[in-house]
């Protein structure tokens, strides 16, 4: 307990004794020191600061990269989209100039069939007469009448084919004057 009691019992410090006045390179050297650690901590404070500045600017740079990216993924897209639509107008249209000729087609065709038709006909008594000539030694007088109708059967079928240019010149002139198209009988 002595112990504790006599550094108790010590007189306080003096502060007279250790003045800035009587040692001043020592209290310039603690100045001095303290500079240096609030420097140091205002460096690292600093180079946090700009570690931080940096991240963000990286930040940024990298927002405004996938901004551009994006502005020009949208200008592609609305370009493949105009496209789109004016591909899509020229279809609409050429379907149109198409429906207009289709039900001519349609007629086309079906009247072709019928020619197809006359000349399987055809081809069939001329065989039978090629037949009978061959067993008889001459076609009857039936078998030549029926080669005959088969004929004009044929022509006549032929005839009846509009050529598909005139059908494409008269859908337009129909398409020019829709009042005309009601007219029309034959369509």
């Amino acid at each position: 307990m002595s112990t504790s009691s006599g550094s108790s019992s010590k007189p306080p410090a003096d502060i007279g004794k250790t003045t800035a006045r009587r040692f001043p390179l020592v209290h310039q050297l603690i100045h001095f020191a303290d500079l240096r650690n609030f420097y140091r901590e205002m460096r690292e404070a600093l180079i946090s600061a700009n570690r931080r500045a940096g991240a963000q600017q990286g930040l940024v740079t990298k927002a405004k990269n996938k901004i551009a990216q994006l502005q020009a993924e949208m200008t592609r897209l609305e370009q493949e989209r105009d496209d789109l639509l004016s591909y899509r107008q020229r279809v609409e249209e050429e379907a149109n100039q198409i429906s207009a000729v289709l039900p001519r087609l349609k007629d086309r065709l079906l009247q072709v069939q019928q020619i197809e038709q006359a000349l399987e006909n055809l081809a069939d008594i001329k065989e039978a007469v090629d037949q009978q000539e061959r067993a008889n030694g001459g076609p009857t007088s039936q078998s030549i009448q029926d080669l005959k109708l088969a004929v004009e059967r044929l022509l006549e079928r032929a005839d009846a084919v509009e050529f598909f240019e005139e059908s494409i010149e008269d859908a337009e002139a129909d398409a020019d004057s829709p009042t005309d198209r009601p007219d029309r009988g034959d369509g």
